[in-house]
């Protein structure tokens, strides 16, 4: 018996490592990405576990992720192919047509909602924000919170006053930096970033927040004098810009950042949840965090107390607003009363539903607007033709040599800077991919898609700034058909499309224009249910931003190695710098 297991032992091995041999690439093959049928894709993916992560890290050594995607759309026949994106996932689809990415988004919401992907991405920072929910009686729940915050009482009385007080700061900040740099160019990133978040926190929480960025910046070098402006030159080389010291931000605005970088740097990770899970360690993270929570906690019970303290009039008036969070407050105490329960002021709902405003109002209007100074920079007639309709539409500011008021500015419409805003939204593709996944199985453009896929569509590239793939209108789906049918194809010319054209948005006889914001296709907010909250936040901000530094600075040309377009992704796509020259506008 002993001679029989002896003499069997090296076959037994044998039989055993061949078998695990076996086992382990039955199970590695099992492992490997599985592309759903007909659905072009990158061949080498579908043999690595990894998926097309090799390749984007490979390739994407020089622009951002959104970029690699982009050029994954081009690099495919047609308009919908599928990427593997994440370890042992499945696959994502990629769809660059904007005919049937507005389809998905605005008449088949019930199918197709916001994603996993998308909420592992942000939860980290704002769990319980209504962009991390499906839809559902929660979610709107959530909304209904926001709902007062895009009413024009707000959006006039309350967000546009804070935002043309901020950009006055800016201005003031500008004059300096302008009159010190003797002609050379300056960063504005900071600036910019600064003026947004001074606007957001003016409106989210009025005077009872007391810090602001920009009036920092501005202290430090007013109290600096002519000596810290003095050593700024000095360390300046002609041809390259001039720096400027940066004072010491608090910490509360500095934390309120730190929430868009933290998502930017999950987005180099395999997965968000593993960037989530590892920045728990991270005593900075944690840190920045608990900085958040307190002053928004100390903000919350500013407002309760405003709000107990109040006397409406009899008819229910709000002239006691003064912020985004009075009227969250409000609207919560509504709630409670129509529901007969006690109003819940302090909740993980509140405080999210506050920090993604700010966060939100802040980084994305402040991202399109760096792209807007670089784009009229580079476009120099543009920015004239752009200054004289604002000095046309607004004679009692030329005539009394001042501002235009944040009234007048807000009141007053102005078909070519509506057309300046949306040609500079169409192109910056500040969210430059949406999202959406499908709750059921469902059809793409005649493809069969299995219920809990995530299809990526573009903001920017074919079909927007960029001629698209020819579609079969057969292929297309019953509602993107009968929309074309009642309500015509909108595109673009071929020619130009990637250009700075503000034009585009104008139609009518020259001096009678009128701007179409339908003129041709454009994603920048998203559409329908899912679209951003925002929006018309957004169009305000903008509108007061341009129309300040327009009318007070003319953006001169900069060396062209300090005008790049590159970008790089935080919550955003960002800039990877933006330097202005300024001089005064006549």
């Amino acid at each position: 018996m002993e001679t029989l297991t002896t003499m069997d032992t090296p076959t037994t091995i044998g039989l055993a490592a061949a078998a695990t041999t076996a086992g382990a690439y039955a199970l590695y093959r099992r492992l490997l990405p599985k592309p759903i049928p007909g659905i072009p894709y990158n061949h080498a993916a579908v043999n690595s576990l990894l998926g097309d992560i090799p390749a984007m890290i490979r390739e994407n050594s020089d622009s951002s992720g959104a970029e690699w995607i982009v050029a994954q759309a081009k690099k495919h026949p047609g308009p919908l192919c599928q990427l593997f994106m994440q370890p042992l996932g499945k696959p994502f689809l990629l769809l660059s047509d904007y005919r049937e990415a507005q389809d998905v988004m605005l008449r088949r919401s019930n199918e197709w909602d916001r994603s996993d992907w998308s909420i592992e991405m942000l939860s980290g920072v704002g769990a319980s924000h209504h962009i991390n929910m499906k839809a559902g009686p929660a979610w709107k729940a959530h909304r209904r919170l926001l709902q007062d915050l895009m009413t024009p009482a707000f959006l006039h009385t309350v967000a546009a006053p804070n935002i043309y007080d901020s950009v006055l700061g800016l201005i003031q900040l500008w004059d300096l930096k302008a009159e010190a740099s003797g002609g050379r160019p300056f960063s504005a990133l900071d600036d910019i970033y600064d003026a947004a978040m001074d606007a957001v926190i003016s409106f989210s929480f009025g005077t009872a927040f007391p810090h602001r960025a920009v009036q920092t910046q501005l202290k430090s070098l007013k109290d600096g004098g002519e000596e810290v402006l003095e050593k700024a030159r000095e360390g300046a080389i002609d041809g390259y810009p001039i720096y400027f010291p940066r004072a010491a931000i608090h910490e509360t605005i500095q934390a309120t950042y730190k929430a868009s970088k933290s998502i930017g740097e999950v987005l180099e990770f395999p997965r968000a949840r593993f960037g989530w899970y590892w920045k728990k360690f991270v005593t900075a993270e944690r840190e920045a965090t608990r900085i958040r929570h307190t002053y928004i906690r100390e903000q919350v019970d500013a407002g309760v107390e405003r709000l107990q303290a109040r006397s409406h009039d009899e008819a229910g008036g709000e002239d006691w607003v003064r912020s985004a969070v009075d009227l969250m407050l409000d609207r919560e105490t509504k709630f409670a009363a129509k529901e007969g329960r006690d109003p819940v002021y302090w909740s993980p709902t509140m405080r999210d539903e506050v920090l993604g405003f700010v966060i939100a109002g802040h980084d994305t209007t402040s991202t399109t607007m760096l792209w807007g100074l670089k784009y009229l920079t580079d476009a120099p007639a543009v920015q004239e033709k752009l200054r004289a309709a604002l000095r046309k539409a607004h004679v009692g500011a030329v005539e009394e040599s001042r501002l235009p008021t944040a009234q007048e500015i807000t009141h007053t419409t102005i078909p070519y800077l509506e057309a300046v805003i949306e040609e500079i939204l169409r192109l910056a593709g500040t969210l430059p991919i949406l999202e959406r996944q499908c709750n059921r199985d469902t059809t793409v453009l005649g493809h069969f898609v299995p219920k809990g896929t995530t299809m990526i569509m573009l903001g920017v590239g074919p079909g927007i700034t960029e001629p698209g793939p020819v579609v079969d209108e057969a292929s297309r789906s019953q509602t993107s058909q009968a929309a074309a049918k009642e309500r015509g194809i909108r595109a673009w010319e071929v020619e130009g499309m990637g250009e700075f054209r503000p034009e585009r948005w104008l139609t009518g006889e020259p001096g009678a224009e009128t701007f179409d914001s339908t003129a041709g296709p454009m994603l920048s907010f998203g559409n329908g249910l899912r679209g951003c909250f925002g929006r018309r936040l957004a169009y305000v901000e903008m509108r007061i931003m341009i129309t300040l530094l327009i009318w007070r600075f003319t953006l001169l040309e900069c060396p062209e190695k300090l005008s790049g377009y590159g970008a790089m992704d935080e919550l955003t796509r960002k800039p990877r710098d933006c330097y202005v020259r300024l001089g005064r506008a006549a």
